[in-house]
């Protein structure tokens, strides 16, 4: 059993932890505390913890919560604990409590191109390829491109077998 649970300050040792962690740190992008205090308090992000079996295993970032257009990013998911299916599961989760929640038009989110599991993942999963924006991230000293990958609430909706 896998569920999103909302962050709290007492979270943010794990989250920067995992942040940092090597199988992770070149993939995601990297906030200190502050940041995220100030995420927490701002309504247009919405964090989660993922949790399995009772203990942490990642987290996330939605934003533009408050977009007029119903677009929301998945600014961010890392998950710590690698090879059990929870990336495949906490998007899942996502999609639906994005969609069947929020009610957002649109899911999106950026992948740096060298990851390529993460790319695979959201193909498999249902994004669609929307695009690339050349060298958009800074990584490791140099400028590397994202590509952009988004879901609409109809294609959700088709892939689930809800109605509109």
């Amino acid at each position: 059993m896998l569920t999103l649970q909302p962050l709290s300050p007492a979270d943010l040792a794990f989250v920067i932890q995992s942040e940092q962690h090597p199988d992770n740190q070149r993939y995601v992008g990297q906030w200190t505390v502050e940041q995220y205090r100030n995420a927490l308090d701002d309504p247009n992000y919405q964090c989660f913890l993922i949790i399995a079996d009772g203990n942490p295993v990642g987290h996330c970032i939605l934003y533009d919560l408050q977009n007029p257009d119903n677009s929301v990013l998945l600014k961010r998911i890392v998950i710590q604990t690698k090879g059990q299916g929870y990336g495949r599961i906490a998007l899942e989760n996502i999609m639906a409590y994005v969609f069947g929640v929020l009610k957002a038009n649109r899911l999106w989110l950026d992948v740096r191109t060298f990851n390529e599991r993460a790319e695979k993942l959201y193909q498999s999963i249902g994004f669609q390829y929307e695009g690339t924006q050349r060298k958009a991230s800074h990584v490791d000293q140099e400028y590397v491109d994202l590509k952009l990958y988004g879901m609409l609430r109809e294609e959700y909706n088709q892939r689930t077998g809800q109605a509109g």
